[in-house]
């Protein structure tokens, strides 16, 4: 009896033999594959270690950014002079200790006036003057040398202060009420953001005898209700903080 199969049959069983292992492959390769895909324990724990965390915070506030300055800031126009020998020499401060106080002897003049003049100073160059800031009649404050910069102000003091300057309409040197508020503002504002108490808060007069600012010098319990002023808003706005 002959056992060989006929021809045709051979080829079909030979066609499913080799489509299973086909099939066969596939499937391992794919397995493969999806366990490749699947992140071991330990691999979980690199990812999260390499992953960068990133924490959602509350932009600072203008007090905590200024080591806990509750007083706030009044409005400046900064109008900063340019560097130059006569009003503006762009040299840092030795240390900020005194904040001292001027009147501008120049009756009815304004702040931008006068920061005008200590402007041209660069080209007149025949005498040296300035200020760290200049406060208006109406109370409006301009910036002229940034605080940490010595202005030409306030004599063997330049190098240990920021000065402020105050314009007025008569001869007195009587600040009108808007300049005094804003003085006692911009002064109390600087005392708190640098640390400086009540006796260190000084006249031009006290420094160098000069009577400046002259209602202030002729009349010092007007001098003294001023200290008393910056004094007590600065305690009203440390209470509006919640910090006394």
């Amino acid at each position: 009896m002959d056992d060989r199969q006929p021809e045709g049959k051979k080829k079909i069983r030979w066609g499913r033999f080799l489509l299973w292992i086909c099939v066969t492959a596939v499937t391992v390769a794919a397995v493969w594959i999806l366990l490749q895909l699947v992140p071991k324990e330990d691999e979980n724990v690199d990812v999260l270690l390499d992953t960068p965390v990133e924490l959602e915070t509350e932009p600072m506030t203008e007090a905590e950014t200024e080591t806990g300055c509750v007083v706030p800031e009044p409005p400046i126009d900064e109008q900063l002079l340019t560097i130059n020998d006569y009003s503006r020499p762009g040299e840092p401060i030795d240390a900020l200790e005194y904040i001292v106080i001027h009147y501008l002897a120049n009756p009815k003049t304004t702040a931008q006036q006068n920061h005008d003049y200590f402007e041209s100073l660069k080209d007149l160059q025949n005498t040296s003057m300035s200020a760290n800031f200049i406060v208006g009649i109406d109370g409006e404050i301009i910036e002229c040398v940034p605080v940490g910069e010595i202005a030409y102000a306030s004599n063997s003091m330049n190098h240990l202060s920021v000065s402020i300057e105050n314009c007025h309409l008569d001869e007195t040197g009587r600040f009108t009420q808007d300049t005094y508020n804003s003085c006692v503002h911009l002064t109390a504002y600087l005392a708190a953001k640098y640390g400086i108490d009540r006796e260190h808060i000084i006249r031009h007069y006290d420094v160098t005898g000069k009577e400046c600012p002259l209602y202030y010098v002729e009349h010092e319990d007007k001098w003294e209700e001023f200290r008393d002023d910056v004094m007590d808003y600065i305690e009203e706005c440390k209470k509006a903080a919640g910090q006394d």
